[in-house]
């Protein structure tokens, strides 16, 4: 299996200004309440474009434009205290008749306000009828952080216990969640509109006034599509992970590994960490969230390996655990056993599947290779997800393996070896002079790309690919 990873070299001609002010005064939109809540910039406080829309089975078409989602709520309530129906004024997202249909989600943008933290509940989602509807934000509309669920017109979230106080947000994701089929005219949630509490801004675009030098530069743009944002490490923390190999225990190789990948990890990630050792033994050393690294790695120097190797267990303690991830969720599994308590690991990623996650399982076998029947089940845990198994002899095997969850960092040089820049996949890129740079990916080995040429209004592509347990890289054009 090939994951695939595209890094471009873009070139842009600023030919437009885009500019963003905060909002005087004078220019802010009066005070609006709608439903007893109060928005203090008004209609500028609700979301002004659909950026993505896939509805999921069973929506009749009256209820199936999104644009209804936009701007203030207008579903017809007249005489009640909210809505409790279907009503034309809203868009529905359906729901799954099964495991292989599509979850309905949708993605809005707010234009001219942002979605921050301030005193109470933040955001504001009204929703005619009673499915409940995960929220999630995000501020590049790539990385989104999960919320919460929402019910009632208005649904109401606080932000606050999963950002940071100076945060922004753009981009608002709702979609069904999994429940008994419903046959009414607009199944799974009904959205009329979303609002947000925080500041309001005034985008003025247009040509820029004036003389404008346009630079021969290059912006370095990467899309690393592979690369996870949210996940769930689950450590087999048995005592078998006491065997010492490579002249150290296992369980202090995994430590270090997985310490060392959360250095490795953007900001924006979300992760979360359970280990299991002992029949029906499996704690949530930390519940998905934003990426606190230091609390991390002192809750994973603490973990003592102990008894036998629950896997099944510990698959089905998580079922609470994936609906604080966004979709599709991913769980990466670290073992070096097998099932030892009775379960059926196997049947319990599929009864997972069954219960509607988008759900993933990557596997990897710690220094398994010689106990077959234990690598069988791994690899049929990872298949029936339709995840990945990998297997790992050693500690740099086993790194090797949970770069998976990390975008490679990765350093430009110029022609006469000085850094440039250094970044990470997935984060913005720099802007370049047009010439001739080494680039050097932090891949396991590290790639070295030499003589990558940057060109005046040209678009250099590089691949990378995952193939035959390391990685290669092509220069195109």
């Amino acid at each position: 299996m090939k994951a695939r990873m595209v890094l471009r070299w873009v070139i842009h001609c600023l030919l437009i200004v885009c500019l963003v002010v905060l909002v005087s005064p004078g220019l802010r939109s009066e005070p609006a309440t709608y439903f007893g809540i109060t928005f203090p910039h008004g209609d500028a406080a609700f979301a002004d474009r659909v950026v993505d829309f896939l509805v999921a089975s069973c929506v009749r078409a009256a209820f199936d434009d999104p644009e209804e989602a936009l701007g203030p709520p207008d579903a017809y309530c007249e005489g009640c205290d909210g809505c409790d129906g279907c009503d034309t004024n809203a868009v529905s997202l359906g729901f799954r008749l099964s495991v292989i249909d599509n979850r309905g989600y949708l993605v809005l943008e707010f234009v001219d306000n942002v979605l921050i933290d301030v005193p109470g509940n933040d955001l504001f989602i009204y929703n005619t009828n009673q499915n409940p509807a995960r929220v999630e934000i995000s501020s590049d509309g790539y990385s989104f952080i999960f919320v919460g669920e929402i019910v009632g017109y208005p649904g109401a979230i606080d932000i606050a216990p999963y950002v940071n106080a100076n945060d922004t947000f753009r981009y608002v994701r709702l979609s069904d969640v999994p429940a008994d089929e419903d046959h009414s005219d607009c199944p799974g949630p009904s959205i009329d509109a979303v609002g947000a509490m925080g500041r309001a801004e005034v985008v003025i675009t247009g040509e820029a006034f004036g003389s404008l030098e346009l630079l021969p530069v290059g912006d370095l743009a990467f899309a690393f599509e592979s690369t996870p944002s949210t996940f769930l490490i689950i450590l087999d923390t048995s005592s078998s992970m006491l065997e010492v190999i490579d002249g150290q225990a296992k369980i202090d190789v995994a430590k270090d590994v997985i310490i060392d990948l959360l250095d490795d990890l953007p900001d924006g990630a979300v992760i979360g960490i359970r280990e299991f050792g002992g029949c029906e033994r499996s704690e949530l050393i930390t519940p998905v969230g934003p990426i606190q690294r230091q609390l991390l790695q002192a809750e994973i120097r603490a973990v003592e390996p102990a008894g036998a190797t629950p896997i099944a267990y510990a698959l089905e303690q998580t079922k609470a655990d994936l609906t604080s991830m966004t979709d599709p969720q991913l769980i990466l599994l670290i073992s070096d056993g097998m099932e030892t308590c009775g379960g059926d690991p196997v049947q319990a990623a599929q009864d997972l599947i069954a219960l509607g996650y988008d759900l993933r399982i990557h596997v990897v076998g710690f220094d398994i290779s010689r106990n077959i029947p234990a690598r069988d089940q791994l690899v049929e845990i990872a298949q029936v997800t339709k995840g990945v198994y990998y297997d790992a002899k050693n500690s740099e095997e086993l790194r090797q393996a949970l770069s998976m969850a990390a975008p490679f960092s990765y350093t430009v040089y110029d022609t006469e070896g000085n850094i440039v820049f250094t970044g990470r996949l997935g984060d913005s890129g720099p802007q370049l002079p047009t010439g001739t740079y080494t680039i050097v990916i932090d891949a396991t080995p590290p790639i070295t790309l030499t003589n990558v040429l940057v060109r005046e209004q040209q678009t250099t592509l590089i691949t990378v690919e995952q193939a035959n347990g390391g990685y290669q890289a092509e220069v195109g054009n």
